[in-house]
């Protein structure tokens, strides 16, 4: 079925997740081509799940689902967009979380730490080898 044809229950929802100003929207755009969200280096500028229909080779229909960052604690308003993206949670059937990438780069950080303390048996400096910024 096209993408008109098809309800939207019947379709695949993408769900994008992640912390405020992480690139959800700026991720959506790019990927659609299309101005669909508002991209704005303030946080907490996506209020309400902003969905975009498209139909995605090898996938379908499909219905893309731009959030608010859930760690908006700015006030009762945040508090709001906090339930509506876990209102979101919920219907998806694909979540894609988009980390930052000063984020990923600590929690890489934070992974090679973990593992060179642990007794793994091996050296984890040899296996894990390269320079990863943080």
């Amino acid at each position: 079925m096209s993408l008109q044809e098809t309800p939207t229950a019947n379709r695949l929802h993408i769900g994008f997740f992640g912390r405020c100003n992480s690139g959800k929207s700026t991720l959506i755009n790019a990927f659609t081509a299309q101005d669909v969200t508002i991209v704005s280096p303030v946080a907490g500028t996506t209020t309400d799940v902003v969905q975009k229909n498209i139909e995605l080779h090898g996938l379908g229909p499909c219905t893309l689902l731009d959030t608010a960052g859930f760690d908006d604690k700015s006030s009762d308003l945040g508090s709001l967009r906090l339930a509506r993206t876990a209102q979101a949670a919920e219907k998806v059937d694909i979540a894609v979380v988009v980390f930052a990438y000063a984020l990923v780069a600590l929690c890489v950080a934070a992974y090679f730490a973990f593992f060179r303390n642990r007794d793994t048996g091996t050296n984890a400096d040899e296996k894990l080898s390269g320079d990863y910024p943080v």
